[in-house]
């Protein structure tokens, strides 16, 4: 994966690996600048500030990280607080270990990294503030989770519901590599930063160096 200062780029490979429909890409793209006015990137990363914004890994993930929300129907409003309470916190790491097993493996396996949300009740956590469960676990221990989360009762006392919301992360992030460097304009120089193998053997394979 590399860094651009095109967000054009950026926002043309989520549309791709999120299959945005082109009658939906102009509220896309207004809810992506959204995101970003409102602080997804963090405090030191906030566009108007007479600097323009560079796009790398950290930016990648938190728009994955929304994008997969999204899918979910969790508001925006709910995905930044989630970021600004969780990134760094938890949710960094869970990226990174993802973005391990997309270097160690180019299709599924064991090791991916699964993102969670056991016991999930996000209706009830926009009323009282609460935060989720945001987590993870290789995709080899994904049905012991499931099983778990699946099992609790009534009168459970973490007062948890037997739902989940899971997406298997690292194939996420490996559709998200493939169609960034589809979109990349290769006339735009980019650091030698990669962190992971995918987007290196894309390039190779469309002639770039």
């Amino acid at each position: 994966m590399f860094r651009t200062k095109n967000f054009g780029s950026v926002e043309a490979a989520l549309v791709q690996s999120y299959r945005i429909p082109k009658a939906a890409r102009g509220a896309f793209r207004g809810k992506l600048g959204a995101l970003q006015k409102q602080g997804i990137f963090g405090a030191r990363n906030m566009p108007g500030k007479g600097v323009a914004l560079g796009y790398g890994p950290d930016q990648f993930h938190r728009l994955v990280f929304a994008c997969e929300m999204f899918e979910f129907g969790v508001a925006p409003s709910v995905v930044l607080s989630l970021v600004k309470l969780l990134w760094e916190r938890r949710l960094q790491k869970i990226f990174r270990d993802a973005e391990d097993a997309v270097m160690r493996h180019e299709d599924a396996g064991p090791d991916d990294v699964i993102l969670h949300i056991g016991g999930v009740h996000l209706m009830v956590d926009g009323w009282s503030d609460a935060v989720p469960n945001v987590n993870s676990c290789p995709l080899s221990k994904l049905p012991d989770h499931m099983a778990m989360w699946m099992s609790m009762r009534p009168d459970d006392p973490s007062g948890l519901p037997p739902r989940a919301l899971v997406t298997n992360l690292s194939m996420r992030l490996r559709a998200f590599h493939a169609a960034l460097v589809a979109a990349h304009d290769l006339r735009e120089p980019v650091s030698a930063e990669r962190t992971g193998r995918t987007a290196s053997k894309q390039r190779k394979r469309r002639g770039a160096p």
